[in-house]
């Protein structure tokens, strides 16, 4: 029983490490399809109303056929407010980066964990430790230099990522502490519901850019296929093979490969100072995950 139990394990988690990483990859691919989405003449609503609308039936859709209920209403209008705190991080997120820079946006995206991990510290009574203390100073640090030195774009993309970062914690803070646990593929359709309401209401307050051919909507399809439900199932899926700890720390390679795809697709010149911010703010996401365990509620 001892020899074959090993193996199984070390099975799973192999499985589970892939399917992590698979998600961090395609979430990374976001610039790649937002790219040729704004080459087609569509703007940041119009991008994200479509890709959360189209994803969210999609998924709902496989729910249905898979006989998987919704949460409660009670549950559910809590959900939906997490896919709000979503929405507006994608927004401040393609905001950015169509304004400013890729780059830029996704470091200033991935300090989010040193927001939460601040938070909690100060509001939720969490202990603080040497460790967390110095990767709040790297992730701050980093972001100094990222947005201090050989930034194009104007000031407006700065706070449209830091916007970004802030309604990501917010969204995982709410998540963690108020919402009960529940089937996490219901969960994930109903917060792309949450997205899709809300840029339904930036769409009439605001109205939206579409793209003009062929090959934009075809960028928004491949956005909403895999960059969206794809990394959902799969990091669902593999995430409680290897533990949560271990996934976030996988994750970080989404920010290496949009910014990779920022450099060689886009063109986007990396300075050195920008490069060294950014490692420095994924080493502190990486600390930051490490001392992180599942919450029991």
């Amino acid at each position: 029983m001892q020899t074959s139990y090993i193996p199984s394990h070390q099975q799973e988690y192999t499985r589970g490490f892939i399917l992590v990483l698979l998600a961090a990859f395609s979430y990374g691919l976001q610039p790649f399809f937002a790219y040729f989405a704004y080459q087609a003449g569509a703007d940041p609503i119009g991008l994200l109303f479509a890709r959360f609308s189209l994803a969210a039936i999609l998924l709902l859709l496989w729910l249905k056929k898979r006989k998987i209920s919704l949460p409660t209403p009670k549950l559910f209008a809590q959900t939906l407010l997490i896919g709000i705190g979503y929405a507006g991080a994608a927004l401040g997120y393609y905001s950015a980066s169509h304004s400013a820079s890729v780059s830029l946006a996704v470091i200033l995206m991935f300090s989010f964990p040193a927001f939460v991990t601040l938070y909690s510290i100060l509001f939720l009574a969490e202990k603080s430790s040497w460790s967390k203390i110095f990767s709040l100073v790297l992730a701050s640090s980093g972001v100094l230099l990222a947005t201090g030195m050989d930034f194009h774009g104007d000031m407006a993309g700065i706070f449209w990522a830091l916007f970004a970062a802030l309604s990501y914690g917010s969204a995982i803070l709410y998540g963690t502490h108020k919402v009960p646990p529940q089937n996490p593929m219901a969960s994930a359709g109903v917060i792309l519901v949450g997205g899709a309401v809300t840029f339904s209401v930036a769409l009439m307050l605001q109205g939206a850019d579409w793209p003009q051919s062929a090959s934009g909507w075809f960028a928004i399809l491949g956005l909403a296929l895999f960059a969206t439900i794809l990394p959902i199932a799969t990091f669902i899926s593999g995430s409680p093979r290897i533990g949560a700890s271990d996934a976030a720390t996988l994750s970080t390679l989404e920010p290496i490969v949009a910014v990779a795809i920022a450099v060689i697709l886009i063109e986007e010149s990396l300075s050195l100072t920008m490069l060294t911010g950014g490692t420095m703010v994924i080493i502190a996401a990486v600390i930051l995950s490490k001392g992180k365990r599942p919450v029991k509620r």
